[in-house]
Protein backbone atom coordinates (compact mmCIF):
# COMPACT_ATOMS: atom_id res chain seq x y z
CA UNK A 1 0.00 0.00 0.00
CA UNK A 2 1.34 3.08 -1.45
CA UNK A 3 2.87 6.63 0.94
CA UNK A 4 1.75 9.11 -1.13
CA UNK A 5 2.58 11.89 0.85
CA UNK A 6 4.98 12.65 3.80
CA UNK A 7 4.26 14.32 7.11
CA UNK A 8 7.64 13.82 9.10
CA UNK A 9 6.62 16.17 11.66
CA UNK A 10 3.75 16.65 13.58
CA UNK A 11 2.39 15.70 17.56
CA UNK A 12 0.38 13.60 19.04
CA UNK A 13 -2.68 14.91 20.91
CA UNK A 14 -5.81 14.00 22.79
CA UNK A 15 -9.47 15.38 21.77
CA UNK A 16 -10.80 17.25 24.77
CA UNK A 17 -13.67 19.33 22.71
CA UNK A 18 -14.71 20.69 19.49
CA UNK A 19 -15.25 24.46 19.85
CA UNK A 20 -16.78 25.90 16.55
CA UNK A 21 -16.42 24.43 12.82
CA UNK A 22 -12.79 25.89 12.84
CA UNK A 23 -11.00 25.23 16.37
CA UNK A 24 -10.65 21.90 18.51
CA UNK A 25 -9.49 22.41 22.27
CA UNK A 26 -6.87 19.45 22.30
CA UNK A 27 -4.73 18.30 25.05
CA UNK A 28 -0.44 17.90 24.17
CA UNK A 29 1.70 16.95 26.91
CA UNK A 30 -0.83 17.55 29.41
CA UNK A 31 -1.08 21.23 28.49
CA UNK A 32 -4.79 22.58 26.49
CA UNK A 33 -4.21 24.06 23.12
CA UNK A 34 -6.09 24.87 20.36
CA UNK A 35 -5.58 23.28 16.66
CA UNK A 36 -7.38 24.57 13.63
CA UNK A 37 -9.73 22.07 11.47
CA UNK A 38 -10.09 22.41 8.45
CA UNK A 39 -12.99 20.52 7.48
CA UNK A 40 -16.55 21.59 8.17
CA UNK A 41 -18.51 18.74 7.94
CA UNK A 42 -19.68 17.85 11.72
CA UNK A 43 -17.65 14.50 12.18
CA UNK A 44 -19.37 13.17 15.00
CA UNK A 45 -18.16 9.55 14.35
CA UNK A 46 -14.10 11.02 14.31
CA UNK A 47 -13.93 14.07 16.48
CA UNK A 48 -15.17 11.75 19.88
CA UNK A 49 -13.37 13.14 23.12
CA UNK A 50 -10.64 11.54 24.36
CA UNK A 51 -9.17 10.06 21.28
CA UNK A 52 -6.04 10.11 19.92
CA UNK A 53 -5.27 12.85 17.29
CA UNK A 54 -2.56 14.07 15.03
CA UNK A 55 -1.09 17.96 15.20
CA UNK A 56 0.77 19.50 12.41
CA UNK A 57 2.81 22.88 14.21
CA UNK A 58 1.44 25.84 12.71
CA UNK A 59 4.62 27.88 11.34
CA UNK A 60 3.02 31.27 11.66
CA UNK A 61 0.64 30.20 14.33
CA UNK A 62 -2.47 33.08 15.16
CA UNK A 63 -5.07 32.00 17.54
CA UNK A 64 -4.01 28.56 17.33
CA UNK A 65 -0.49 27.08 17.12
CA UNK A 66 -1.51 23.50 15.73
CA UNK A 67 -3.42 22.16 12.36
CA UNK A 68 -5.16 18.83 13.72
CA UNK A 69 -4.94 16.77 10.80
CA UNK A 70 -5.68 12.69 11.65
CA UNK A 71 -7.90 11.24 14.05
CA UNK A 72 -7.34 8.00 15.59
CA UNK A 73 -10.38 5.52 13.90
CA UNK A 74 -10.67 1.69 13.84
CA UNK A 75 -7.18 0.70 14.66
CA UNK A 76 -5.94 3.70 12.19
CA UNK A 77 -6.02 7.15 12.02
CA UNK A 78 -9.09 8.67 9.92
CA UNK A 79 -7.67 11.91 8.01
CA UNK A 80 -10.34 15.10 8.62
CA UNK A 81 -7.63 17.55 7.44
CA UNK A 82 -9.20 18.57 3.79
CA UNK A 83 -5.96 20.02 2.95
CA UNK A 84 -3.60 17.10 3.32
CA UNK A 85 -6.66 14.80 1.51
CA UNK A 86 -6.10 17.44 -2.16
CA UNK A 87 -2.53 17.47 -1.10
CA UNK A 88 -2.52 13.76 -1.64
CA UNK A 89 -4.61 13.50 -4.30
CA UNK A 90 -2.52 15.68 -6.25
CA UNK A 91 0.52 13.42 -5.63
CA UNK A 92 -1.69 9.92 -6.50
CA UNK A 93 -2.29 11.69 -10.04
CA UNK A 94 1.08 12.75 -10.64
CA UNK A 95 2.63 9.48 -9.81
CA UNK A 96 0.61 7.60 -12.12
CA UNK A 97 -1.39 5.73 -8.94
CA UNK A 98 -5.33 6.19 -9.93
CA UNK A 99 -6.73 4.01 -13.20
CA UNK A 100 -8.93 6.43 -14.71
CA UNK A 101 -5.64 9.30 -14.70
CA UNK A 102 -2.49 7.23 -15.44
CA UNK A 103 -1.65 9.69 -18.05
CA UNK A 104 -2.13 12.71 -16.17
CA UNK A 105 -0.81 15.50 -13.97
CA UNK A 106 -1.91 18.22 -11.77
CA UNK A 107 -1.71 21.48 -14.12
CA UNK A 108 -3.26 23.56 -12.12
CA UNK A 109 -4.85 24.70 -8.13
CA UNK A 110 -8.01 26.29 -8.15
CA UNK A 111 -8.79 26.55 -11.78
CA UNK A 112 -11.35 28.68 -13.29
CA UNK A 113 -13.82 27.47 -15.34
CA UNK A 114 -16.16 30.42 -15.94
CA UNK A 115 -17.78 31.52 -12.56
CA UNK A 116 -16.64 28.65 -10.93
CA UNK A 117 -13.68 27.68 -9.22
CA UNK A 118 -12.68 24.02 -8.85
CA UNK A 119 -9.70 21.94 -7.17
CA UNK A 120 -7.83 20.50 -10.11
CA UNK A 121 -7.08 20.92 -13.73
CA UNK A 122 -5.39 18.22 -15.04
CA UNK A 123 -3.37 18.27 -18.37
CA UNK A 124 -3.60 14.01 -19.43
CA UNK A 125 -1.88 14.11 -22.51
CA UNK A 126 -2.74 17.39 -23.75
CA UNK A 127 -6.51 16.95 -23.04
CA UNK A 128 -7.90 18.67 -19.94
CA UNK A 129 -9.89 17.22 -17.05
CA UNK A 130 -11.45 19.54 -14.28
CA UNK A 131 -11.86 18.20 -10.80
CA UNK A 132 -13.76 18.88 -7.81
CA UNK A 133 -13.21 16.81 -4.87
CA UNK A 134 -14.92 15.93 -1.64
CA UNK A 135 -13.93 14.88 1.88
CA UNK A 136 -16.08 11.42 3.07
CA UNK A 137 -15.05 10.69 6.37
CA UNK A 138 -18.06 8.87 7.64
CA UNK A 139 -18.11 5.17 7.46
CA UNK A 140 -21.55 3.51 6.71
CA UNK A 141 -23.53 0.03 7.10
CA UNK A 142 -20.77 -2.21 4.87
CA UNK A 143 -17.44 -0.71 5.60
CA UNK A 144 -19.03 2.16 3.12
CA UNK A 145 -17.66 5.47 2.96
CA UNK A 146 -20.21 8.44 3.07
CA UNK A 147 -20.93 12.02 1.85
CA UNK A 148 -22.09 14.18 3.36
CA UNK A 149 -22.50 13.84 7.09
CA UNK A 150 -24.88 17.23 7.38
CA UNK A 151 -26.81 19.60 4.70
CA UNK A 152 -24.45 20.99 2.71
CA UNK A 153 -25.35 24.02 0.66
CA UNK A 154 -21.83 24.54 -0.58
CA UNK A 155 -21.79 20.93 -1.74
CA UNK A 156 -24.94 20.99 -3.88
CA UNK A 157 -24.13 24.48 -5.37
CA UNK A 158 -20.71 22.30 -6.47
CA UNK A 159 -22.22 20.01 -8.29
CA UNK A 160 -25.21 21.39 -9.78
CA UNK A 161 -22.08 23.74 -10.98
CA UNK A 162 -20.03 21.32 -12.79
CA UNK A 163 -23.39 19.64 -13.80
CA UNK A 164 -24.04 22.90 -15.69
CA UNK A 165 -20.28 22.66 -17.27
CA UNK A 166 -20.13 19.15 -18.44
CA UNK A 167 -23.78 19.41 -19.98
CA UNK A 168 -21.70 22.31 -21.80
CA UNK A 169 -19.29 19.75 -23.13
CA UNK A 170 -16.30 20.30 -20.74
CA UNK A 171 -14.81 17.16 -18.99
CA UNK A 172 -15.14 17.03 -15.58
CA UNK A 173 -14.70 14.64 -12.42
CA UNK A 174 -16.30 14.48 -9.29
CA UNK A 175 -13.59 12.66 -6.99
CA UNK A 176 -14.80 11.43 -3.38
CA UNK A 177 -12.24 10.72 -1.10
CA UNK A 178 -12.98 8.18 1.27
CA UNK A 179 -10.55 9.63 3.79
CA UNK A 180 -10.78 6.59 6.77
CA UNK A 181 -9.27 3.41 7.10
CA UNK A 182 -10.84 0.36 5.97
CA UNK A 183 -13.50 1.95 3.29
CA UNK A 184 -14.95 -0.76 0.29
CA UNK A 185 -16.78 1.51 -1.23
CA UNK A 186 -18.35 4.93 -1.54
CA UNK A 187 -22.31 5.91 -1.49
CA UNK A 188 -23.71 9.21 -1.77
CA UNK A 189 -25.68 9.96 2.29
CA UNK A 190 -29.33 11.20 1.75
CA UNK A 191 -29.18 11.33 5.66
CA UNK A 192 -26.49 14.03 5.46
CA UNK A 193 -28.30 16.01 2.97
CA UNK A 194 -31.18 14.64 1.10
CA UNK A 195 -30.01 16.57 -2.05
CA UNK A 196 -26.95 14.95 -2.41
CA UNK A 197 -27.55 11.38 -3.97
CA UNK A 198 -29.66 12.90 -6.81
CA UNK A 199 -27.38 15.33 -7.68
CA UNK A 200 -24.75 12.64 -8.40
CA UNK A 201 -26.85 10.37 -10.66
CA UNK A 202 -27.98 13.85 -12.40
CA UNK A 203 -24.07 14.39 -12.40
CA UNK A 204 -23.43 10.32 -14.36
CA UNK A 205 -25.82 11.17 -16.70
CA UNK A 206 -24.45 14.46 -17.37
CA UNK A 207 -20.98 13.22 -18.39
CA UNK A 208 -19.32 13.47 -15.00
CA UNK A 209 -16.77 11.21 -14.28
CA UNK A 210 -17.61 9.81 -10.78
CA UNK A 211 -14.99 7.91 -8.70
CA UNK A 212 -14.00 7.67 -5.18
CA UNK A 213 -10.65 6.90 -3.73
CA UNK A 214 -9.39 5.58 0.09
CA UNK A 215 -7.14 7.13 1.91
CA UNK A 216 -5.67 6.90 5.82
CA UNK A 217 -2.64 8.28 7.77
CA UNK A 218 0.08 5.20 8.68
CA UNK A 219 1.55 6.93 11.64
CA UNK A 220 4.70 4.13 11.61
CA UNK A 221 5.83 5.37 8.16
CA UNK A 222 4.91 9.33 8.87
CA UNK A 223 2.52 9.31 5.48
CA UNK A 224 -0.45 9.28 3.82
CA UNK A 225 -1.25 5.96 2.48
CA UNK A 226 -3.59 5.39 -0.81
CA UNK A 227 -5.02 1.53 0.05
CA UNK A 228 -7.69 1.70 -2.78
CA UNK A 229 -6.76 3.62 -6.05
CA UNK A 230 -10.24 2.83 -7.24
CA UNK A 231 -13.34 2.50 -4.52
CA UNK A 232 -16.74 1.09 -5.89
CA UNK A 233 -19.08 3.93 -6.20
CA UNK A 234 -22.49 3.07 -4.74
CA UNK A 235 -25.79 4.90 -6.67
CA UNK A 236 -29.00 3.57 -5.32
Amino acid sequence: MEIVLEVPVFRECLIVRRLNRFVIEVEINGSREMAHNTNTGRLTDVLVPKRTGLCIPLKRPRRTRFRLFAVEYRGGYAIIDTRLQEDAFAAAVDRGLLPWATSCHVASRRPQLGSSVLDFLLDCNGSEIYVETKSAVLMGPGDIAMYPDCPTERGRRHIREIIAHAKRGVKIALVFIAALPGARGFTPNPEGDPEIPGLVRRAVEAGVIVKALGLDFDAGRRGVRLYAPSLPVVLA
